[in-house]
């Protein structure tokens, strides 16, 4: 490829990212999309550029997903403490080994468009607990790209419009059975986290 071509691509995510901001309404995620903005027109966003300090006072509602086996699977390898206080803490195990199959489909298919566009996405989530109560909330997803071109990490920025006193008493079900069995029912008292869901 030539370099016009690359460079016309790169130009092509960035204007895909800026028509995106249409659709993003959190706060948080804004400010993280026209960060990755800023970045990308300086050339290709890598995860050196999207350090901790990139997020500010967001960093708690942000995941930093890493790809593995090419993208045919994904673990967890930094968790925001808000994200964990809604999810629990998933540790770095394989998304194919803490997920249900519906909702492993459905985040699984949005991180692989992202990583092979390597354009920041969002999409919208609703997840019921075991008891039926419904947690709803989105993600921005944020692709930094290596020197060859691939996409290894992703940065998930989380948005929960719902405030924390709906967030459901009962395992969510998302997870597989035996992440739920492990974290049983008891609340985590450390920090207000909630590490049984």
């Amino acid at each position: 490829m030539i370099k016009s071509d690359f460079e016309t691509l790169h130009a092509q995510r960035i204007a895909r990212a800026s028509a995106l901001m249409h659709r993003v309404e959190g706060l948080r995620q804004r400010d993280a999309l026209q960060g990755w903005i800023d970045l990308a027109k300086e050339g290709p966003v890598t995860r050196r550029e999207l350090k901790p300090e990139f997020y500010g006072r967001s960093l708690q509602y942000v995941d930093l997903v890493e790809v593995i086996d090419g993208g045919e699977d994904y673990r967890h390898l930094i968790e925001g403490r808000e994200v964990i206080r809604r999810f629990g803490r998933s540790g770095r195990s394989r998304f194919t080994k803490i997920y249900a199959a519906a909702y492993l489909a459905r985040i699984c298919m949005f991180y692989e468009a992202v990583r092979l566009s390597r354009t920041p996405n969002m999409r919208l989530f609703s997840v019921t607990s075991l008891a039926g109560e419904s947690l709803n909330f989105s993600q921005l997803a944020l692709p930094m790209t290596e020197e060859d071109g691939r996409v290894r990490y992703i940065a998930a920025v989380f948005d929960f419009p719902d405030p924390i006193t709906r967030i459901p008493t009962a395992p969510l079900g998302i997870h597989s059975a035996w992440r739920r069995l492990e974290r049983g029912t008891a609340r985590e008292t450390v920090m207000g986290d909630r590490r049984w869901r």
